[in-house]
């Protein structure tokens, strides 16, 4: 009886089908026009970063890019980031990231987000692997603090490719956070959260992925692949 009461539950809070009129920006990782800061990451602000695209190995794809942290300011991280559109009308949202590490213990955590401007509204699907707790948590934007999930968050396996999918709706007001899917393993969310009203007036959406630094700021890379950013 559960089971049959929970199905129904699940397949209504996830994504309706692609459909053919979605916009797709694949191997996002390699596109022009990345940005990045430390400052901007909310956290020490004073770390070293850099990032290096069409990288050859590690890869999937033939054309990785290399992610870097590094510097001596505890916790300071970095914060990459693309704006894709001006499109302000779409209401689903995918974003598949790949990324491959040769020292995990390096990290505090990973952060990941697919965002969304409309007018004074800032609407963000941002997700945080917190190594330090041990779990996946949530950005509510609209009060400024994370919260907490029950989904398990564990370091990533060295010289191993880990994928992750995001998928999110804005629904009556608010962002919705409707799954996380990790190595192929879906884990459902349905937690919604009001957007961030801001100051100045935009449209746009824009991804972003996110190092972490810890307590000795210790160097590392990541090696991101086969980004790819869905929305309609």
């Amino acid at each position: 009886i559960v089971k049959r009461l929970l199905f129904p539950l699940l397949a209504a809070l996830a994504l309706a089908a692609v459909p053919a009129s979605a916009t797709t920006y694949y191997n996002v990782q390699n596109m022009t026009g990345w940005k990045w800061c430390s400052a901007c990451a909310n956290a020490g602000g004073g770390a070293l970063l850099d990032m290096t695209q069409n990288v050859s190995s590690p890869s999937l794809s033939g054309k990785s890019s290399r992610f870097f942290l590094g510097g001596t300011t505890p916790w300071s991280h970095a914060l990459y980031y693309k704006r894709l559109s001006s499109n302000s009308t779409a209401t689903n949202f995918r974003y598949t990231v790949n990324y491959y590490y040769k020292n995990p213990k390096a990290p505090s955590g990973m952060e990941f987000s697919m965002s969304q401007r409309r007018g004074y509204e800032w609407y963000r699907m941002d997700t945080q692997c917190s190594y330090i707790n041990g779990n996946w948590r949530l950005w509510d934007n609209g009060n400024a603090h994370w919260v907490d999930t029950a989904i398990a968050c564990t370091r990533p396996t060295a010289y191993k490719w880990t994928k992750v999918v995001f998928e999110g709706k804005r629904s009556s007001g608010k962002i919705v956070f409707v799954s996380i899917t990790i190595n192929g393993v879906k884990h459902y969310i349905n937690r919604s959260f009001y957007p961030k009203k801001m100051s100045t007036s935009n449209s746009s959406i824009t991804v972003h992925f996110q190092l972490n630094g810890d307590k000795y700021q210790t160097d590392y890379n990541v090696w991101g692949d086969n980004f790819t950013a869905t929305y309609w």
